[in-house]
């Protein structure tokens, strides 16, 4: 049990620590919004991703989703 409690947080301390943090803009209509998002990932794909999942929920309509 010992082990298996010391490999979850291995794990789970080495996924934080290649994340990193990405500025996302939504873009609407050719515009991009005021707002930024900040989203933690690995990589570019992945915090696009997450960050269109969050407006998703919130019912903000956009077209697409631009991370730097």
């Amino acid at each position: 049990m010992k082990k298996i409690i010391a490999g979850l947080a291995l794990s789970l301390i080495t996924s934080v620590s290649y994340a990193e943090t990405f500025s996302c803009t939504t873009y609407s209509d050719g515009k991009a919004a005021e707002e930024k998002q900040k989203v933690n990932a690995s990589k570019k794909a992945v915090a696009e991703s997450k960050a269109a999942s969050r407006l998703k929920k919130a019912g903000v309509k956009f077209d697409y989703v631009d991370c730097k």
